[in-house]
């Protein structure tokens, strides 16, 4: 499984082009509350994935895998332009949409949205993001406390 969400971020930051999960389609309208108590998610909020910001961001989660993958870590990639992703999955364009006016997000601004395990928003950055600041709020969080202690027994 470890290996999986690897090669997922792998894909994800490598800017490698895959064929989405299945048939290669989008998949059908997207459900955060399906990673509720799974899965901390990262919205990485762009224009497109030309963007700097977003591509600053890129190069900063280069050889973090482990590190995201550690924090049970989602990183979702929402473009305004261009295919959104999650990992080797197609977001549709609605589904992208959504999100856009869920977390209100103005359009043409880079913004990075951090959403605990528990659903609720932890942290919003709309220009350049320090991994180790997201690193630093996940490993702050109860729920990952108790995640760290149950690891070293």
């Amino acid at each position: 499984m470890k290996g999986m969400l690897c090669l997922i971020m792998l894909v994800l930051f490598s800017g490698g082009v895959m064929v989405g999960i299945g048939s290669g389609q989008p998949q059908a309208t997207l459900d955060l509350g399906a990673y509720i108590w799974k899965h901390r998610l990262l919205l990485v909020f762009a224009s497109s994935n030309e963007d700097g910001a977003y591509q600053e961001l890129v190069k900063k989660l280069q050889g973090q895998e482990g590190e995201v993958v550690e924090r049970d870590l989602l990183v979702f990639s929402i473009f305004e332009r261009g295919q959104s992703r999650l990992g080797n999955s197609v977001i549709d364009p609605h589904s992208a949409a959504s999100l856009r006016d869920r977390f209100s997000i103005t359009p043409g601004q880079f913004t990075v949205v951090l959403v605990g395990k528990d659903g609720g928003e932890k942290l919003r950055r709309g220009a350049a993001v320090d991994i180790d600041e997201i690193f630093s709020v996940i490993d702050a969080m109860p729920m990952r406390q108790r995640e760290m202690e149950e690891k070293k027994r």
